[in-house]
């Protein structure tokens, strides 16, 4: 399994003085690999600069545990989105506790939370406020996990209960093999709305999951570099994880059904020791070196009747939006 992230401190919190206000955590618990990333609100409800790194690292902090203590590796894959939406529930309860005990505003002091567990193939999600989930498939299909399309600076943080989300992506026949979770620092670039819709910027997506092919060693040092270079004045925030021995067995299923279709176009179909193709029996006195037509003939609408192989084009995005409040 490869497992990478960072968080980096925006340009604008830089020139003002303000620390990071994001927080991220990759970890394992009962066979599961999650992802929790939290972008603080910063902004406080007098337009001033908000102290929400407190918020996010609270929030981010009290969710793990809680997943921790609570993931069992025999769950019922359709409990699992209840049980980040109790992680949901617990941070929020905590983070309303510490801001009580603090004597600070509760909404002087929020941030955005984003779930993501994997395990087996399938994609479990939950997020309050804006950043999103980004996942691919054995298919080669596409989808994301959002609250909804980004249409202004305004976001509805883990205080605002209505707006979480939660979801579920891929299945036995078609498993995730790579996913990505992002604050918008970086999800605003990869999914970015066109005509009301969703567009990816693949070149971005497919670059940053190329980290497949950097050496295990240097793989901080690059995806450093590759976020460094992204525009915005935002903290920017991803992780990306990669199901790496799934993703061997797909290459090699893929090689070997080139292999076979290969042998298929030129006439060679290897079947397995002892079977054969039933054939007309051929004349007593034949030629082995002039085939009866006949038997040409069959041959030709045998290979015809080949099964083919389908390719599966990628698809765009396929966001799962809530409506507009």
């Amino acid at each position: 399994m490869l497992k990478a992230g960072i968080t980096m401190q925006g340009t604008l919190h830089e020139q003002y003085g303000i620390k990071n206000q994001d927080a991220i955590r990759i970890f394992e618990a009962a066979g599961f690999t999650g992802v929790i990333a939290c972008d603080g609100v910063s902004l406080k409800s007098d337009w001033t600069f908000s102290n929400s790194e407190l918020a996010a690292a609270l929030v981010s902090k009290a969710s793990q545990a809680f997943l921790e203590n609570r993931l069992d590796k025999n769950l019922n894959p359709d409990h699992v989105c209840d049980q980040i939406r109790d992680a949901f529930l617990f941070s929020l309860a905590v983070l309303k506790d510490a801001l009580e005990q603090a004597g600070i505003p509760f909404f002087d002091c929020q941030t955005t939370l984003i779930i993501a567990l994997y395990k087996d193939g399938l994609l479990y999600g939950g997020i309050a406020g804006d950043g999103g989930i980004l996942y691919q498939t054995k298919l080669h299909n596409s989808g994301t996990m959002i609250t909804r399309l980004k249409s202004s600076s305004s976001v509805y943080p883990i205080g605002d209960t209505e707006e979480w989300r939660f979801f579920m992506g891929g299945s036995k026949e078609d498993p995730v093999v790579r996913f990505l979770a992002a604050t918008d620092g970086v999800f605003d670039q990869l999914i970015i709305p066109y005509d009301g819709l969703p567009a990816g910027n693949y070149a971005l997506i497919d670059k940053l999951f190329s980290i497949e092919n950097i050496p295990e060693d240097e793989q901080g040092r690059w995806l450093q570099e590759q976020i460094e270079a992204l525009e915005g004045h935002d903290d920017k925030t991803v992780a990306i994880i990669m199901d790496t021995d799934r993703e061997a067995e797909i290459k090699k299923d893929e090689s070997r059904d080139l292999q076979d279709r290969d042998l298929k176009d030129r006439g060679l179909d290897l079947k397995e020791p002892g079977n054969t193709t039933d054939r007309e029996a051929e004349p007593e006195n034949s030629d082995p070196e002039s085939p009866d037509p006949e038997c040409s003939k069959k041959d030709d609408s045998e290979k015809e009747n080949s099964d083919q192989t389908c390719t599966v084009s990628k698809l765009d995005s396929d966001p799962e939006n809530s409506p507009a409040k």
